[in-house]
């Protein structure tokens, strides 16, 4: 495991997966992750269960995305394989670590980036393909805890989804809440199984259920965002992404609606904000010829080309009197976000990260 450390921030990294975030801001420090509790307890598990989930914690790459294979685990090599460390850069701004992934992908070499820059409450991924052949789904797979509730916010979308089916309609697994399928336009008013209506932009909005919905970007989106406020806990969450690379924002809310192992209905108040390239939300006629409404549903990988996905997430104390992120918008050197309130608040962020 490795732990990579710049001023005011720190994140640690095992076998694909970021975490333990810890922020320091104004004295406090934040730690806005979710950790599995079969994790913390390192209770022993059946050998069905991928290594992803055996460890499930933080953020991961998944590629392909909520997709096994034979011999390839549930999101594959990124986020179950062998990471070998290739190159450590410090300077006077920060530091950023390279990785290598030992499996391939879709014919594919990969990398990984990692970088934190002194004073910026952000980390800073970049992930590399070179080569390789086809359409790939694609996602970053960042998790919160957040028992005390959270308000939700994203960049605008043209529409939201839910999936065909539901991600548990058997009642000895477990119980989804919303209806599936279903489109809709308004996250304060998503259908229900039951006829009634939930307002997704609160969380939890139910108990003991299993939920997911997939949120797409309009198709001349450059950078995309997404925002979670969490009084209770006391951050602000944040992500930035290149909207042309990851297109799709799926919310997996998972609140103890799975009753197998190693979930056992104690899997609670976990929220999967996962930027992605993904097809997820799309019935099988719609999925061709590679773009829904004018929207990717995956990377397009090519033997002679190099393709890159870029994401930046960090967190930052909820400031007095704020409730819900309006906006968020790039300035020189920074990232401002903006309450619904009025008030705005300027963070250091490298605004180059997400340049052509």
């Amino acid at each position: 495991m490795d732990i990579i450390s710049s001023a005011g921030i720190s994140i640690g990294f095992d076998r694909g997966i970021l975490h333990d975030l810890a922020i320091e801001v104004g004295g406090k420090t934040l730690r806005p992750l979710h950790r599995a509790p079969w994790v913390a307890s390192g209770e022993a598990l059946p050998d069905s269960i991928a290594p992803v989930e055996r460890r499930l914690a933080g953020d991961f790459f998944c590629a392909p995305f909520a997709q096994s294979a034979p011999g390839v685990p549930i999101h594959g090599w990124p986020a179950n394989g062998t990471w070998q460390r290739a190159e450590t850069m410090e300077d006077a701004g920060g530091i950023s670590v390279v990785y290598e992934l030992r499996e391939s992908v879709s014919g594919a070499k990969l990398t990984k980036k990692i970088a934190l820059r002194h004073g910026h409450p952000v980390v800073y991924q970049t992930h590399v393909f070179e080569g390789g052949q086809g359409s790939l789904p694609v996602a970053h797979h960042a998790m919160l805890h957040v028992p005390g509730g959270v308000r939700l916010s994203f960049s605008p979308k043209q529409d939201g989804r839910t999936s065909p089916e539901a991600l548990e309609s058997g009642p000895a697994r477990g119980r989804s809440t919303l209806a599936y399928p279903q489109r809709f336009a308004d996250l304060s008013k998503v259908r229900t199984a039951d006829g009634g209506h939930a307002d997704l932009r609160s969380y939890p909005f139910d108990t003991g259920h299993e939920d997911l919905v997939v949120l797409t970007e309009r198709p001349e989106a450059r950078i995309g965002w997404s925002a979670a406020v969490a009084p209770a806990q006391g951050f602000i969450f944040f992500a930035l992404k290149d909207a042309r690379a990851l297109p799709q924002t799926v919310l997996w809310m998972s609140n103890g609606g799975r009753r197998y192992a190693p979930w056992n209905s104690r899997h609670i108040a976990v929220l999967g904000i996962e930027e992605a390239a993904t097809a997820l939300h799309l019935a099988p006629e719609e999925m061709r010829p590679g773009k829904a409404n004018g929207v990717p549903f995956a990377l397009h990988l090519e033997p002679a080309r190099t393709t890159a996905v870029r994401y930046a997430f960090g967190a930052v104390p909820v400031p007095p009197g704020w409730s819900e992120i309006a906006d968020i918008r790039l300035g020189e050197d920074v990232v401002v976000l903006a309450d619904r309130s009025g008030s705005e608040q300027s963070l250091p962020f490298d605004t180059g990260f997400l340049a052509d």
